[in-house]
This record gives C-alpha cells, sequence and structure tokens, in this order.
C-alpha cells in the first residue's frame, strides 16, 4: 500500500484533483433521458473490461461528435479505478449513445447525451464540459454579488452586497427571474435530472451559471420577492471575482481566498473557499494570528467550498491533529494509497467545529469525514455535504472539451461511505428565510453556541489530545 503525504498526485502529467473544481465557468449540459440499456448476458455480468481489445470495436455511427463520444469512453475505459465499471456493459453503451449522438440536433445535445452515458455509473466527477465560448455574454467569471440556496422550497439569497439604482438586493429576498426569464424553469428542469439529494446543489449551480458574466461591469435584471414579500426589480451590476488567482494544470485563474476573525468567547473563526497548494501557509498564517490572539475554539467553514487539489488536506489536516493518523484510504485501479497525516509539534488542540452545506464537496469531505472518524471535529449544518468523493481529474479533449474522469474510490478510516450520501450533520440546525433576512447565520451561532459549551471559561486552549470521539450524532 503506497501512502500520500503532502505531495500532489499526478498521473500523465495530470493533477490529481479531489474536488468540484472544473477550471471552466460554462456548466455541463443535463444528461439526456435514455431508454434503459439491456443488461450484459449472464455470462458477460461484471466482466473485467481492463484486458478488453479496443482494435476490435465495431465503427461508430458517424456525426460530428463521434470522435469526442469515443474519447471519453475509451478514457473512462483505461482509467476507472473499477475495471467492471460497475458491472456495465460498457461496449453496448458505447454503441447506444453512439446512435443518440448522431441524432442530436445541436451540439449541446450532443454533449448532453455523452454525459448521460457518463451518468450510468452513478458516480461524481464524470462530466464532460463544454468548449469555451468566450463570445456569449450569458456565461463567464463574473458575476453580482450575491449568493443563491435553495431554502424553504424556495431560491433564496442568503448574503448580498449587489445594488443597482433601484436599491441593493436584500438577504432574505426570494428570486422570480433573471433578465425576464423566470426562475421556476430552471427549477423544474433541474428536479427532473437530479436525484433529491444533489438537487439543492444543482438547482444553485444553475441558477449561479445564470447570473453569470463574461466580463465585469455587465448587468442582470432581476425580479425577487424582498423580505417583507413586496414584488421588485433590482439591476444589479458584475464584478470581477475577487481573491489570488491559481492555476494548476486545467484548474485555470481559481479565485482563492482565506478569511478569519475572532468570535465572541475567544471563539475563532476560519473560512477558505477551494483546496490549492499555495494557499496552505495562508490557512497556516490565520490560524497562527488566532492563537496568537488567545482562540480557545475553532470554527472552520468549509460551506460551499467544492474540493480542488487532495493533496492540500493533509498539511491542513496536521495543523488540526495533535497525533499521527489518516484521512482515509484512495484505492486506485491497480493499487492504495493511504492518507497519513504524521504528526508535528505545536497542533491546535482545542475544540472544533466543521460548517457544511450541500456545497461542501470532495476534498472538503474527505477531511471533514477523515478527521470526524477520529473524533477531532464536530459537524455541524443543515443539510449534509454533496456527497461527491471521489478523486478525479481533469483532461483536455482534442478540440477543446474538458473531460473530469473518476480514477479511484475512497474510504475513510472507519470505512464510511460518503460518495452519493454525503456527510450528515452531527449537529442539525434549520435554516430559515427569516433568518436571512434578519442578517443572522443560524448554522453559525449554532457552531459557537456548540463550542461554547465545550471550553473551560477562562482558559486559552484545553489540554490534551482534543475532543473525545462523538458516541451519538447531536
Amino acid at each position: 500500500m503506497r501512502m500520500i503525504t503532502a505531495t500532489t498526485l499526478r498521473r500523465g502529467g495530470l493533477a490529481l484533483v479531489i474536488g468540484g473544481l472544473t477550471g471552466c465557468s460554462e456548466p455541463a449540459p443535463a444528461p439526456a433521458k435514455a431508454a434503459p440499456v439491456e443488461p450484459a448476458a449472464p455470462e458477460e455480468e461484471c466482466r473485467d473490461w481492463s484486458s478488453f481489445d479496443v482494435d476490435g470495436l465495431a465503427p461508430l455511427v458517424e456525426g460530428a461528435e463521434a470522435p469526442l463520444l469515443d474519447a471519453v469512453w475509451r478514457r473512462v475505459l483505461e482509467k476507472h479505478y473499477d475495471p467492471t465499471l460497475g458491472c456495465l456493459h460498457w461496449v453496448k453503451l458505447r454503441e447506444v449513445y453512439a446512435r443518440k449522438v448522431a441524432e442530436a440536433a445541436t451540439p449541446e445535445q450532443a454533449f448532453g447525451h455523452i454525459n448521460a452515458m457518463l451518468g450510468e455509473l452513478g458516480q461524481s466527477h464524470l462530466r464532460l464540459f463544454p468548449r469555451r465560448a468566450p463570445d456569449r455574454d450569458s456565461l463567464g467569471p463574473a458575476a453580482p454579488a450575491l449568493t443563491v440556496r435553495w431554502v424553504e422550497d424556495q431560491l433564496v439569497v442568503v448574503h448580498s452586497a449587489a445594488e443597482g439604482p433601484q436599491g441593493p438586493v436584500p438577504a432574505g429576498a426570494t428570486l422570480l427571474a433573471i433578465d425576464d426569464q423566470a426562475v421556476q424553469g430552471v427549477v423544474e428542469r433541474v428536479r427532473v435530472s437530479s436525484d433529491p439529494h444533489a438537487f439543492p446543489l444543482e438547482v444553485a449551480r444553475a441558477v449561479t451559471a445564470r447570473l453569470s458574466c463574461q466580463r465585469a461591469g455587465q448587468v442582470h435584471k432581476l425580479k425577487i420577492n424582498d423580505a417583507e414579500d413586496h414584488l421588485a426589480i433590482r439591476v444589479v451590476p458584475c464584478l470581477a471575482p475577487q481573491g489570488e488567482r491559481v492555476t494548476l494544470g486545467n484548474l485555470r485563474d481559481i479565485p482563492t481566498h482565506v478569511e478569519h476573525r475572532m468570535l465572541e468567547g475567544q471563539v475563532g473563526y476560519l473560512a477558505f473557499n477551494v483546496w490549492m497548494l499555495p494557499m496552505v501557509k495562508r490557512v497556516q498564517a490565520a490560524l497562527e494570528e488566532l492563537r496568537e490572539q488567545g482562540m480557545r475554539a475553532l470554527v472552520l467553514d468549509l460551506r460551499g467550498n467544492p474540493g480542488g487539489v487532495g493533496a492540500m488536506a493533509i498539511p491542513v489536516a496536521r495543523l488540526l491533529l495533535p497525533r499521527e493518523g489518516s484521512l482515509g484510504t484512495l484505492r486506485f485501479r491497480d493499487f492504495e494509497q493511504q492518507l497519513v497525516v504524521d504528526h508535528v509539534e505545536g497542533a491546535f488542540i482545542g475544540p472544533v467545529a466543521v460548517l457544511v452545506d450541500e456545497g461542501t464537496a470532495s476534498t472538503s469531505e474527505i477531511f471533514i469525514v477523515g478527521l470526524r472518524d477520529q473524533g477531532r471535529v464536530t459537524v455541524v449544518g443543515a443539510r449534509s455535504s454533496a456527497g461527491a468523493a471521489l478523486p478525479s481529474v481533469i483532461e483536455e479533449l482534442e478540440g477543446g472539451a474538458l473531460l473530469q474522469y473518476v480514477v479511484a474510490d475512497y474510504r475513510s478510516p472507519k470505512g464510511t461511505v460518503v460518495e452519493g450520501q454525503g456527510i450528515v450533520p452531527d449537529v442539525h440546525v434549520v435554516e430559515t428565510r427569516e433568518a436571512f433576512a434578519a442578517g443572522r447565520d443560524p448554522v453559525l451561532e449554532a457552531a459557537h453556541e456548540h463550542l461554547a459549551k465545550m471550553v473551560p471559561a477562562g482558559s486559552i486552549e484545553p489540554s490534551g489530545d482534543g475532543p473525545k470521539p462523538l458516541e451519538t450524532a447531536g
């Protein structure tokens, strides 16, 4: 069994990514609905495709995107950690979806069919992203200064600094339309194409894409119900993303930011938006500054953090784990790797609460469940995390499309399966539109209250090895 320490994994010149980052702003088309594919013959059930001779493949139905489908199909055949590919008849799927791609009326439909083929595996981080289209104004890196999430069965503005000539977009408002296009259509489309667990994240992503702009200074016309349920129109500008830009392979110009401050009762607050190795020093510096200010407990906010480069999880875990440990095991096709966290002196040993939501994914999930299995953190949130924890790589194919594909399975130190299930909070919080309208953050409030009960009054940092493993979920 191989072990990972703090180096970035690479295979064929590609950085191993444990995360939902793609380096492109345009969302992949929703998978197309497909008729069930006939099961494999009994003698071929759970066939090992690793030795399949691709030279004997039948020619595909001709079409503009047939070579792209074939390239995607072959890459999964070669690289997926499971040589049986979930007991699917991978050759038959190639033929079925090649016919659909050939019949597609548009490139977008063809991409949707290819993603539907990938969707047959039922796993995260298997997606084809379209070729970049820089001339399209509707998609891009800029966006209004607001965050929309699915709360109480509505698209609710949970944070906002967006303001236009008609006034601000208040937190607690519900979003009804973007540029005179009702968002209900987006909601229904996403509801049909995603399972219930994934729906809150997918609908927020779809709306965020609609809110994006190709460049700063462009505007969107928003129709909202404000916090008092008064219908209102706001024309708001798109702003360039803030934060230091980091590039690694096909993860290009990713804006990164680290935030820290001291809360009441000497509880520190630390948040960062993605996992990229150059951020480790900034996270470490923020934690050291909080400790110098007398931090007794820590809130680590990983809400909305979609993951990134998996190797960053180890040095960050080292800052919080006062003994040697493991974040779990990655199982590739030909070998396994332990995510070993070696011991260093001076790790923070006070209680830690980690905040999660439906956007907490991948490297974030591996980091959290690994530390929770060792009793080091308490998880606080209104929803389970995304359940998208499989390591992947991102590769640019001929023609410019980006393919993200799975290369390993993951198990936590206690064997917990995160993929498809997510991390259930130990402390469950109810989020309401009313709370956001009042400027409150119910999840942060609950975490702060939980930590205040765990730290003796007057102490600076508890002694010992930190919290004991949780017996029950709170």
